[in-house]
């Protein structure tokens, strides 16, 4: 604690002399001179017509940009009713800069004629983040939550459906800022319930505050979903149909009602998603000298349904305090049958024997959660208190049955068919609670501190029978019954200021774990107790307007999800399956970045992460009996770089594209399935967003991924590419709008790999149902004008604007 308290003092020395950027202040009225509430102010680039900042007016018609770096600028005011106006242009230095009064016009053009001309881009670059805007485009129309973060960059999908960023495992997935305490397989069926039509935004976040959560090696995926601030009341429903060799569709309806200082809100989304998979798995396995061959092909068949929900209040209930309470909660279904036939042999193409294996489950998942947030604003100084309470209750049950039939090449029966059957209830419960508090030293500085506590227990039931003489019968082989527990309780010191050209942002957090999980089937039990100091820095220099350049650092923590924990066999069939570790250990890992912003549009980071004790997937095999597994577990060190290109570049003024460019070497040095590993490789990931605005009703955008091959583990992954279109047609009352998308148009993207590792001898390939064409209808009903209703309000509504 004492080099803990040293190194505080450090950072308050040294950050003592420094200063803030300036803030940029205005006023807008009407022709006559009265304030305008409610007035939406865009800051502009000069020469640019891209938003940096929207913030909206105070009961004043008083509007303030904070944080404004240097550069040339302008200012646009807008309004329902009234045509735009905009200040002249203004240079930004050190000082404070208040413009003259903006006056707008009264306007009785319909609304459909008054339209903003500046835009947000596809894709945003902030310090420490770059930013997909997904709203109202057609390729987030009718998608699910998976779908779209899929598309922010740098991210991917491994070859378990597992998301990585820049290339690596280990990312944390916020929604909100707020933790979803989930991943793998829960992770996946939280995001494919989630309607993609209620996203604003995918904020990729590679740099970290002592305020963030240390958890996620490479970084955080914040999902932003849609807030709607019109007065009165209104709504949007969205209908979608889909079909790729199956149907798909869902609908979803968000309602919002604001009077004074209450906000209602509420959404529901059901969703119906029938797909299918193909897979192709060769396996050679070496048996004292021989060699055993195995050809399988397996077909799934997938029918997921879902009803998600959310609703809440938001409470004014003074000029400085707004409290906000919400419920979310969804129910998923989930059908898969899955047929394969296993041709076995010793030679390629000369089978003596065949593995028939059906088998068919039902899945319910069921997530609920409910946040209580108050903020409270105790002067007009920035002293600021918020207080976060979060309850989630997760419930799976899935119930599989298996039949596996062998027989000779005649298609004759070898023995008796084995009929097994399992059920796997799953009981997640998760408090949360969450205290920050914002203090400003002087204006020229701010100390932020805050605490959590977190509590977290996770219960695994799984019942595994066999059917013998009529009967089912418990295989205590494979039944297995796994509680885990965790609780982390945390405390951070931030600061962060600026003087001249330099910023600089440092703190540190500390977090205390105690771990539990136990086999109470096995009577394994592995308990863990450890706290752990996660420092980080970011330090900023402008050397121009057009040129901002930023050296990070931050340690991050990795820990294993529930099921890597748990010691049971997760069968995939009757010969592969995924094998449970207790006794895995957190990885940790230190990242190093380095940030250049051209021109305020041109981003480019790089960035090394050094990972001890990284968590890998390796590999285990049975020659007798043909069986093989992968498990997770702390083999080596891992050390990865990459060089990130964001490239926004406008074509014409009806084409705007933006082209974000990833480069990752892989460096590991370690053991894999008990063999030394020393391996490198590399991996480039391109995709390219186009934006045409035909005309003033018609967009159209098209989107282009590319990823090379590259070793990961023991895998060695062919490269693959796909090509995403979509068109949006917005009908002249402004209210209703058709959208047309096709996914993977040329169905290239899926992700083959084989492996060549050791004893291990395998190829996979498959083919998914990815070309998708969707169909969506989405009309908005109610208010949808700013409408000014005399109201008290305060600073916060320009915060919630930006």
């Amino acid at each position: 604690m004492k080099k803990c308290f040293y190194f505080l003092l450090l950072n308050l020395l040294i950050v003592s002399f420094v200063q803030a950027q300036v803030k940029v202040t205005g006023k807008v009225q009407s022709a006559d001179s009265v304030p305008l509430p409610l007035a939406t102010a865009y800051l502009m680039k000069v020469n640019s017509a891209v938003v940096l900042k929207a913030v909206v007016t105070n009961e004043s018609g008083e509007y303030q940009f904070t944080d404004v770096g240097p550069g040339s600028y302008l200012v646009e005011a807008k309004m329902v009713g009234y045509a735009s106006n905009r200040s002249g242009t203004f240079a930004i230095n050190k000082s404070d800069h208040s413009l003259e009064v903006i006056q707008l016009n009264a306007d009785n053009r319909k609304l459909q004629e008054v339209t903003v001309e500046g835009k947000r881009p596809m894709v945003e670059s902030k310090p420490g983040k770059l930013i997909l805007n997904v709203e109202n485009s057609p390729l987030a129309a009718g998608n699910n939550a998976l779908d779209i973060v899929q598309r922010a960059p740098g991210v991917s999908l491994d070859n378990n459906n597992n998301l990585q960023l820049m290339g690596q495992s280990g990312v944390a997935v916020t929604i909100d800022g707020r933790q979803t305490y989930m991943s793998g397989e829960q992770l996946l069926n939280f995001l494919k319930s989630t309607d993609g039509n209620q996203i604003k935004s995918v904020e990729v976040i590679t740099t970290r505050a002592a305020k963030d959560d240390a958890e996620g090696a490479v970084g955080t995926i914040n999902i932003v979903l849609k807030k709607n601030r019109m007065e009165g009341f209104n709504g949007a429903l969205n209908l979608t149909a889909g079909h790729g060799e199956k149907f798909r569709g869902n609908s979803s309806l968000s309602l919002n009602y604001k009077r004074n200082n209450t906000t209602l809100f509420g959404s529901y989304a059901y969703s119906n998603e029938k797909s299918y998979r193909r897979l192709y798995i060769d396996r050679v396995i070496q048996n004292g000298g021989k060699k055993k061959y195995f050809e399988q092909k397996s077909t799934l068949d997938e029918d997921e349904r879902n009803h998600s929900y959310r609703f809440g209040v938001e409470q004014k209930t003074s000029s400085r305090n707004t409290l906000t309470l919400q419920f979310n909660g969804s129910n998923n279904t989930e059908y898969n049958d899955n047929n394969s036939k296993t041709n076995i042999g010793t030679a390629v193409s000369v089978y003596d024997t065949i593995l028939s294996s059906s088998s068919s489950f039902k899945e319910l998942f069921d997530r609920y959660s409910a946040n209580l947030n108050n903020e409270f604003k105790i002067d007009s100084n920035g002293r600021k208190l918020t207080v976060d309470l979060d309850w989630s209750k997760f419930r799976s049950s899935k119930r599989v049955t298996y039949l596996n039939q062998y027989a000779d090449i005649n298609s004759k029966p070898i023995g008796p068919a084995e009929n097994e059957r399992s059920g796997m209830p799953i009981g997640i419960d998760i408090y949360v609670a969450k205290f920050d508090y914002e203090h400003p030293l002087s204006k020229k500085s701010k100390l932020e501190m805050g605490a959590k506590y977190s509590n977290v227990k996770s219960d695994n039931d799984l019942l595994f029978e066999k059917l013998q003489n009529d009967s089912w019968v418990n295989d205590t082989t494979r039944t297995n019954h796994f509680v885990y527990k965790e609780q982390i309780v945390a405390a951070y010191l931030d600061y962060n200021t600026s003087i001249g050209k330099w910023s600089l942002k440092a703190g540190v957090r500390g977090e205390y774990t105690i771990s539990d999980g136990n086999s109470l089937t096995t009577s394994k039990r592995v308990k863990r107790d450890y706290f752990q100091l996660f420092p980080n820095a970011n330090l900023t220099y402008s050397l121009h307007e057009n040129h901002i350049l930023s050296l990070g650092y931050t340690r991050k923590v990795t820990r294993p999800n529930y099921r890597q924990l748990n010691p049971f066999d997760y069968y995939i069939d009757k010969l592969t399956f995924e094998r449970g570790n207790p006794y895995l250990n957190p990885q940790f890992s230190n990242e190093y970045t380095l940030n250049y912003t051209l021109l305020q549009r041109y981003n480019i980071t790089l960035g090394v992460n050094d990972v001890k004790d990284a968590i890998v997937e390796s590999m285990g095999q049975d020659s007798v009996k043909g069986e093989t597994w992968v498990i997770r577990e702390n083999l080596g060190r891992n050390l990865n770089s990459y060089l990130n290109l964001n490239i926004p570049v406008t074509v014409s003024k009806i084409w705007s594209m933006n082209n974000n460019i990833t480069g990752i070497y892989f460096d590991f040095d370690g053991m894999i399935s008990g063999i030394p590993v020393k391996r490198k490789s590399f991996l480039l990931q391109a995709n390219s967003m186009h934006n045409l605005k035909l005309s003033k009703s018609l967009t159209t955008n098209v989107n282009l991924r590319y990823f090379s091959p590259f070793k990961y583990s023991v895998y060695d992954l062919e490269g693959r590419w796909d090509m995403e279109v979509g068109a949006t047609k917005t009908f002249k009352d402004q209210r209703s709008s058709l959208k047309l998308a096709i996914s993977d148009l040329f169905n290239t993207g899926n992700q083959n790999l084989l492996t060549t590792f050791g004893e291990f001898d395998s190829k996979i390939r498959q083919r998914q149902d990815r070309r998708v064409v969707r169909l969506t209808y989405s009309y908005k009903f109610g208010n949808l004008k700013n409408n000014y209703r005399k109201k008290d309000t305060s600073n916060e509504e320009k915060d919630r604007a930006q």
